[in-house]
């Protein structure tokens, strides 16, 4: 514990104030987010089978999030915020992985419960595509961490919008067909997918684009899986400059903080 302690007291004393506040913000989050799900498990009416299983994917999704929060760090370029041996780029990419299905599962669940509200069953059988898209899309984002390659990582975020594209989909076709808190939840899940797709092909993919591009006009080497794999367990490089974290900033507040509001949301959706 006092060699955590130790590696914080380097984290903060050389960084910008910027990410000082940033990093300090996801503590409160991942503290925050932590508490709401307990107060959900202990006092929250969570119904079912539905609402169980519901519960368990979003509470491993919860907790991957608080500890990649107080550990934040960018895979390919190997950055971290604090220097410790639980940084490993490696274990906190194969901790969003199992953190990042569960989500997906989540989200197949909602889209097969609403279409079971509202009376169709072929939608509740074309909602586990939602997952395949998010599962598939792993396999992509650990070749991108282990090469270094950019180009399946931005691969790996047009998955995830083809998902939420499809789920978007599925959800306008129920509310097409259904009234009361299903429609309004069904028109909610529409916005909200449409508003991640816009963010992925904005944003995200093309960040991931540049830095390829960037890598390339720089005569970047690609590692093989096996030397990728030791070295995303070993290396790390810590800073505290702002400019180094600003870009991927605008992606990991939203994941832990709306992202895991959504998890923990999807709780309440009555089962049948």
């Amino acid at each position: 514990m006092s060699s955590f302690r130790h590696h914080i007291a380097l984290a903060l004393a050389d960084a910008d104030a910027q990410v000082l506040t940033w990093w300090r913000a996801l503590c409160a989050l991942a503290a925050l987010n932590v508490c709401l799900w307990l107060a959900v498990w202990h006092l929250g009416p969570v119904e079912g089978v539905h609402g169980g299983l519901q519960l368990a994917l979003s509470g491993v999704y919860v907790l991957v999030c608080a500890y990649r929060s107080v550990l934040p760090r960018v895979d390919l370029e190997r950055l971290v915020v604090v220097d410790t041996q639980l940084s490993s780029i490696f274990l906190g990419r194969a901790a969003a992985t199992v953190a990042e299905i569960c989500f997906a599962v989540q989200l197949g669940l909602l889209v097969h419960q609403l279409g079971l509200h509202a009376g169709l069953p072929w939608v509740q059988q074309a909602a586990w595509a939602v997952p395949v898209f998010m599962v598939v899309a792993q396999g992509f984002c650990w070749h991108s961490v282990l090469t270094l390659n950019h180009v399946t990582q931005a691969v790996e975020s047009m998955l995830w919008a083809a998902g939420f594209s499809w789920m978007a989909a599925l959800l306008a076709i129920i509310a097409l067909d259904s009234s009361g808190w299903v429609n309004t939840l069904a028109v909610f899940g529409v916005v909200c997918s449409v508003a991640f797709v816009a963010y992925v092909l904005t944003v995200d993919a093309p960040m991931y684009w540049r830095r390829y591009r960037l890598g390339r006009t720089r005569g970047s080497t690609y590692m093989r899986l096996d030397h990728g794999a030791r070295d995303a367990w070993q290396r790390r490089e810590r800073s505290g400059s702002w400019v180094a974290w600003k870009a991927d900033a605008l992606w990991l507040t939203p994941y832990f903080s709306f992202g895991v509001w959504v998890s923990i949301a999807m709780v309440f959706v009555p089962g049948v």
